[in-house]
């Protein structure tokens, strides 16, 4: 395996990001994607395969004959591992061909994934307000939303100048897909928090959004 990256994201990951490849445990185990706590950082999804592209790698107590076949390693749909994982400090999948379908039958098989780990932002809007996004211009990295909400979690937030009955209601909030889908793969970008924009969960109660994301840079990778 191997990866190349240009000098501005080198940069980048030098400061911001810590890069974990990990060769995951085997068929029907579970496996897991960690970043450290030192890290501070989230799971951000590269690539994975699924099958088996050498000898060695997941060869203990296993048949020759199960491990002679090293063409049949398969790019799996990344779209699992995104949802299960993207976001998350830590998360367990399946090695299974159950999950990722088999491409060689016969053959003991093994998952291998590449991910960030990156550091987070967050921000948050009173309603009315405006929540602006924003990532380097220099080193050319993008937006992914990995959480956002629109309600009141806490009586502090937004709290300025605000009646005592606007604040009770705590339980009053709802995860919003909106903000992800304005704002991923941008640079920069501005999302108002109001309930024109996300519906009101809580009549009467001063709302704020709350925004988790991180910023990524382009890479190029080739997987052998």
């Amino acid at each position: 395996m191997s990866v190349s990256v240009t000098s501005t994201v080198v940069r980048s990951l030098v400061l911001l990001v810590v890069l974990d490849y990990y060769t995951m445990n085997t068929f029907r185990l579970l496996t897991f994607l960690l970043c450290l706590p030192t890290e501070k950082g989230v799971i951000f999804m590269i690539s994975a395969t699924y099958g088996r592209s050498d000898r060695m790698t997941c060869s203990d107590g296993i048949p020759d004959d199960q491990t002679k076949n090293t063409d049949c390693a398969m790019n799996v749909e990344s779209v699992k591992l995104t949802l299960l994982c993207n976001g998350k400090s830590e998360c367990s999948v399946l090695a299974s061909s159950s999950v990722f379908g088999d491409p060689c039958v016969g053959t003991y098989k093994y998952l291998e994934v590449l991910y960030f780990c990156l550091k987070e932002k967050s921000l948050v809007a009173c309603e009315g307000a405006v929540a602006r996004l924003h990532c380097g211009k220099v080193t050319g990295q993008v937006i992914y939303v990995t959480s956002a909400s629109y309600g009141r979690t806490n009586k502090k937030t937004c709290s300025a100048g605000r009646p005592a009955d606007q604040l009770e209601n705590t339980e009053c909030y709802t995860y919003r897909e909106e903000v992800g889908e304005r704002c991923n793969g941008k640079q920069w970008c501005k999302v108002r928090a109001s309930n024109y924009v996300f519906g009101n969960p809580c009549y009467g109660t001063y709302k704020y959004l709350e925004v988790e994301y991180i910023c990524y840079g382009e890479f190029r990778l080739s997987l052998h």
